[in-house]
């Protein structure tokens, strides 16, 4: 591609001020997303990305072009915007949100529609006043995408945007994907009210789980096991104690399963409750102890750590070969 050359003198002049700007806030989002488990995508404009943009006809002066750098926030779901845009405006000097539904457009069209911060590094309070240009006068961009819009975008962008053939029927099929995408993230948004319309199933497996989280749940309620204990994920718990069950074929039992681990727990006292084992660990050796499961289980290898030994000895010292192995 040729571009002029002003556009290059431009380019090269703004560029060693771009790149440390992109290393500032790079560092900042990054830990910023680490931290809350988001992705991010991170880049600097390039020359001909930037003469294509100024051909739009859409800019009038150099200082319109908002995003020689430009990050990407990919957020698990729209919930988590506010976090992103609030944390923005925290942390650099923020000119400008659009925030997706902003612009006005029919309801049959499905395009681009991203939230869209643009901001500069804060100064500092004690920098000198200069005419230079510097760091704190770059304006950057930040985008902020669902996972949805995320996927939408790297699976459509090479096979339309940057095709050579322009073709009325690949821009339909990225529209109608689009239109999916905008109705996934609606779905996510309304979750809590949508689930309740559609029809129930009584699914054995579930209503066992369900039986068992409850329960669960009920012994913390009820300060029978200390906080500590709680797992970090109830459903996942459940999936993990049920497992064990089924590979005992204990499964169809789960009565009398909640029955032995209730009557374990509502005869001792809450601090007699170990704490230096998981609760997972806890509940089964309240089941092995009572020989309500017994080892060795098909394809299952229990997490058996020296605790757990040191307080049940008689249940796990034994069973080396079904136990999970660090030290292999």
């Amino acid at each position: 591609m040729i571009y002029p050359s002003i556009l290059q003198r431009r380019y090269q002049e703004y560029l060693p001020l771009v790149e440390q700007v992109a290393i500032r806030v790079k560092n900042t989002m990054l830990n910023f997303c680490e931290k809350n488990g988001y992705a991010s995508t991170y880049r600097i404009k390039t020359i001909e990305s930037l003469a294509e943009k100024i051909e739009t006809g859409r800019f009038e002066k150099w200082s319109d072009l908002d995003d020689l750098f430009g990050c990407t926030v990919i957020i698990p779901t729209l919930y988590k915007e506010k976090n992103v845009i609030q944390f923005c405006q925290n942390t650099f000097e923020v000119v400008k949100i659009i925030k997706r539904g902003q612009n006005k457009k029919s309801p049959d069209t499905f395009r681009f529609d991203t939230t869209r911060i643009y901001a500069h590094l804060k100064r500092p309070e004690d920098a000198i006043a200069n005419k230079q240009l510097n760091i704190f006068d770059i304006i950057f961009e930040i985008q902020i995408k669902s996972a949805f819009e995320h996927a939408w975008t790297v699976s459509t962008h090479e096979l339309v945007y940057k095709s050579s053939t322009i073709d009325w029927k690949r821009l339909r099929l990225a529209a109608q994907i689009k239109a999916t995408v905008e109705q996934l993230d609606t779905l996510i948004l309304a979750f809590e009210q949508a689930y309740r319309s559609i029809e129930d199933n009584d699914y054995p497996e579930i209503k066992r789980k369900r039986k068992l989280a409850t329960e669960t749940q009920k012994l913390f309620d009820q300060g029978k096991i200390p906080q500590e204990l709680k797992p970090k994920d109830m459903t996942r718990f459940c999936d993990n104690v049920y497992r064990i069950l089924a590979s005992a074929k204990k499964e169809n039992n789960i009565q009398d399963v909640i029955k032995c681990i209730k009557q374990k727990i509502n005869s001792t006292p809450s601090k007699q409750i170990p704490l230096s084992i998981s609760l997972l660990q806890y509940f089964i050796a309240i089941l092995v102890e009572n020989q309500v499961i017994k080892f060795p289980l098909p394809k299952y290898y229990f997490h058996v750590t020296d605790e757990l030994i040191t307080l049940y000895p008689k249940c796990f010292e034994k069973n080396a070969n079904s136990t999970f192995q660090y030290h292999s």
